[in-house]
């Protein structure tokens, strides 16, 4: 993906929203805004590794003997996406060396959407926590006899930091105004980039699931504004119908968002589709804990959830905001995309005519 090549780096830097909007979260006390249940689920699209820790894991992480995704997991990817869309903090900066106006927040009466939803914690002595108004299930692995491929990968990075690649593309700086998203590669069904031969010491052989498995995950929510529930319904569930313009050439895509979840992002693995299955709003604390035996819930599926999901996600569907434009870029699941996706060689960084290079635009 550097200028003047024909490959494409695995990664790319999505500028954040120029705005940033802060106030207090509604806590538990307050019984206000809507709260309630997101059934989900999840398969993967390409191989798919969770390993039980970052750097040195040959299995896929399970508990009791069954496969799982952590929640934590699916929350990290969740906040993720919900920051850049959102227009959350960037709280890799906590100090506000890049942007005072995007600083990582650090009062808990005082916070960003993603930090409202998701959770914070302030930095300094007699620290006060805001422990989040999302909770997230562990996702389960709803077949019986899961099917594995083995892939030798490196988990840790052994690349060179090219500073020109992390620049924020709309300004040209390094500004940290921008998020690393990785992009998919719907070639990679079965296989990865070989390891170089003078990498395999540090190599692992990791068994990744084959696409197609199928994970079943819960998420509640409490005390969330309108704007909140707009949001999470949005990272849940990607757009369905997106076409796109990429790079100076203009290659055309067309197709879904998807998710990117798990170890060797960059490799391909861990692109996934999460749907939302099912949604029950509670009542209000007087309705429900009114009777033992009517709750006052109100449950949808089928027709009713997805025109209750669209009807919630319609204001970021219809956002032709450059963070939105370059989001959907990255996230296109086009099966059909003929991109080369890998990283520069050793010998790349070496040479003098790649010092100043930056990544294409897209």
């Amino acid at each position: 993906m550097p200028q003047g090549e024909a490959f494409w780096n695995p990664y790319r830097m999505i500028p954040v929203r120029n705005t940033i909007s802060k106030k207090a979260p509604l806590t538990d006390e307050k019984f206000k805004g809507k709260s309630g249940i997101l059934s989900c689920s999840l398969e993967n699209l390409t191989p798919l590794f969770i390993g039980k820790n970052r750097y040195n894991s040959q299995k896929f992480l399970t508990r009791d003997g069954n496969y799982v995704i952590p929640g934590s997991s699916i929350k990290g990817m969740l906040r993720s996406i919900a920051e850049l869309v959102g227009g959350g903090c960037l709280v890799t900066d906590p100090k506000g060396r890049y942007s005072l106006q995007n600083k990582a927040c650090d009062d808990s009466r005082k916070l960003c959407i993603a930090c409202r939803m998701f959770g914070m914690m302030e930095r300094d002595r007699g620290a006060r926590v805001h422990k989040g108004n999302i909770s997230i299930g562990d996702a389960l692995l709803q077949e019986e006899r899961p099917e594995t491929i083995l892939f030798e990968v490196l988990l840790a990075n052994c690349g060179v930091r090219h500073e020109p690649f992390y620049r924020t593309p709309q300004a040209g700086t390094l500004d940290g105004k921008s998020y690393k998203f990785y992009f998919h590669q719907p070639k990679r069904i079965d296989s990865i980039p070989k390891v170089p031969p003078n990498l395999k010491s540090r190599a692992w052989n990791i068994d990744a699931l084959t696409p197609g498995h199928h994970f079943d995950f819960k998420v509640q929510f409490s005390n969330l504004h309108d704007e909140e529930l707009e949001l999470l319904a949005y990272v849940l569930d990607l757009e369905e119908k997106v076409g796109v313009k990429i790079g100076d050439n203009q290659l055309k895509l067309q197709g879904p968002l998807r998710h990117k979840i798990g170890n060797a992002k960059p490799l391909g693995l861990g692109s996934c589709h999460l749907i939302v299955e099912r949604l029950v709003y509670h009542a209000s604390p007087q309705k429900r804990f009114a009777s033992l035996k009517e709750t006052g819930d109100q449950i949808y599926d089928g027709k009713l959830l997805r025109d209750e999901i669209n009807k919630l996600k319609e204001k970021f569907i219809n956002d032709s905001a450059e963070t939105m434009q370059q989001f959907r870029k990255m996230m296109i699941w086009d099966e059909n995309d003929p991109r080369d996706f890998r990283y520069p060689d050793w010998h790349w960084f070496q040479e003098s005519a790649s010092a100043n290079k930056v990544l294409k635009k897209i």
